[in-house]
């Protein structure tokens, strides 16, 4: 990967082009699963965790193998996660302060127009408080704690029971945390009961989320309350890169770095945390020391490709821009670019490689500008 990007600075330095920054992808839906006190060497490399483990080595999978909890026990490191601060809740209990009144992921994204909903595995009822419900427990829920806030606040019908997670994943909202109760999360059942759980109810959408531009994000809250409190974190979906990566996270690494994916402000600690950036296919913006003079979108090349190519285009100001690739018969299988961009020469590589061989189109849009190329896949 490496020699891959100095190829690609070196020709730009002949081109007369500058690689500008890292480029976080924007996915049309996020689901976050948060599991109980394990440790990473717990369930990395084990036969207890056999689904958990084939993610790992997914084509389409991230392994974080420097992410650690913050503290414990559990209910701190949600509260961290969603907000940025332990709210001064230091223990497992019902919260003295309720709601709480401070940013939170949940509460920004309804902001920004985008969506937010937990399902909660048994979950006795919509905008449920209570602190336990059978093997429901509200310590494992962290937006329940802004639900009716007068600042800051969600709506009660953004907490919702895992029966209404929907199975056609097009109509999930954009951030979603799914819950499992108590004997599915490992925290009173065992890993390969959570293992399992998880490829029976996540499983679909994590194969859906490799073609359709969004993400899983499977995580834990605490390990086995040992001082480094290391645990595994994994990443699936379209756009990321497959690998294994050593930077140090934890749960503010990861709130920051979906804030800045939905160019949210900063909860809390989140906001001198830094984002996660180098998990993602390449998609660096190039931008020349010159402004074009005019649109233009380029073939791709190469053409035919397998099962990598590049798309170039220019765009003469600041503006909102759409890259989008369809199949031969209209359906869109990806989103390379959907934000304001200022004006320069881009570069954008895109992946085949979960794609049938084929004709696909690649259309470039913006308030002034839309054209369409087409490319061809051989595998």
């Amino acid at each position: 990967m490496k020699i891959k990007l100095l190829s690609l600075l070196i020709l730009n330095l002949f081109l007369g082009w500058n690689v500008s920054k890292a480029i976080i992808p924007h996915p049309d839906h996020i689901v976050i699963v948060i599991m109980e006190n394990h440790g990473y060497n717990q369930i990395i490399g084990t036969s207890s965790a056999p689904y958990i483990n084939s993610l790992v080595a997914d084509p389409k999978g991230a392994l974080f193998t420097n992410s650690h909890g913050i503290t414990h026990p559990s209910q701190p490191n949600y509260l961290q996660f969603y907000s940025g601060s332990n709210q001064g809740v230091t223990g497992d209990g019902f919260p003295t302060v309720n709601p709480f009144n401070t940013l939170n992921l949940g509460a920004s994204l309804i902001a920004a127009s985008k969506t937010f909903i937990t399902y909660s595995e048994d979950l006795p009822s919509v905008g449920f408080n209570g602190a336990t419900s059978g093997n429901y427990a509200r310590k494992h829920n962290p937006c329940a704690n802004w639900m009716g806030a007068p600042s800051n606040g969600v709506p009660t019908t953004v907490n919702l029971p895992f029966t209404s997670y929907p199975t056609d994943y097009n109509t999930l909202p954009t951030v979603c945390y799914v819950v499992p109760n108590l004997l599915n999360d490992m925290h009173s059942g065992s890993i390969t009961q959570g293992d399992t759980w998880l490829q029976a109810n996540i499983g679909a959408y994590i194969t859906w989320a490799k073609t359709h531009n969004s993400l899983m994000i499977l995580t834990w809250d605490e390990d086995n309350n040992t001082t480094p409190n290391q645990i595994p974190t994994i990443f699936v979906g379209e756009k990321v890169l497959a690998g294994q990566y050593a930077e140090l996270i934890n749960h503010y690494s990861l709130l920051r770095t979906l804030d800045d994916i939905y160019s949210l402000p900063y909860s809390g600690a989140a906001s001198t945390a830094v984002s996660i950036t180098d998990c993602w296919i390449p998609a660096t913006g190039i931008i020349n020391n010159s402004v074009p003079a005019e649109y233009k979108l380029e073939q791709n090349y190469p053409n035919p490709f397998n099962p990598t190519t590049n798309i170039r285009f220019s765009i003469p100001k600041q503006q909102f821009v759409s890259l989008k690739i369809y199949d031969s018969i209209g359906k869109e299988v990806s989103t390379l670019v959907s934000e304001k961009l200022n004006a320069g020469n881009y570069e954008y590589n895109f992946s085949g490689s979960d794609l049938a061989s084929g004709v696909y189109h690649y259309i470039l849009t913006s308030s002034e500008f839309n054209q369409t190329r087409s490319m061809i896949l051989v595998k």
